[in-house]
């Protein structure tokens, strides 16, 4: 019976190694690695993606979450991707099917890793993520509060 407990252990082993080293950096060091670019913002919350490749970039995977926002705040909205994942996340800021804000801008191709809004409006908000072109990924994204310095 051990003889074959120990075969099962040996056995299992690779996979479960294998597994560990598949996830890369999707895990809560992304996190960190986000909140250290925040600068002087204080995190608020955070997203996690994570989707295979699609099979069609314009089928691309989407994940939206509901979020709400105070009128008069300044908000910083950043994005984190696992470095051994080849896709690139999309943030996108949406009120009432409306896109507020981005992280990428298809006019340019440009992608960055941060955007800030200025909230006009108190209410509830979308942020939709994907990865660019479809591809596999792992992504962090993450709002946080900018203080603004108030001499009064």
């Amino acid at each position: 019976m051990k003889l074959i407990m120990k075969k099962y252990y040996i056995s299992i082993l690779p996979f479960l190694l294998l597994s560990q080293i598949s996830f890369g950096q999707c895990d809560n060091t992304l996190i960190e690695k986000c909140k250290n670019e925040n600068g002087n913002s204080k995190y608020l919350k955070h997203f996690r993606i994570r989707f295979a490749e699609s099979k069609s970039a314009k089928k691309a995977s989407i994940a939206t979450f509901t979020i709400l926002l105070n009128k008069g705040n300044h908000y910083r909205f950043n994005v984190k991707n696992d470095a051994s994942k080849e896709g690139e996340a999309i943030l996108n800021l949406v009120e009432a099917n409306r896109l507020i804000a981005s992280n990428y801008l298809p006019e340019s191709g440009k992608q960055y890793s941060s955007f800030d809004f200025y909230c006009k409006k108190t209410g509830a908000y979308y942020i939709e993520m994907t990865f660019k072109d479809g591809k596999a990924g792992c992504a962090i994204g993450m709002i946080s509060f900018v203080e603004v310095f108030n001499p009064n």
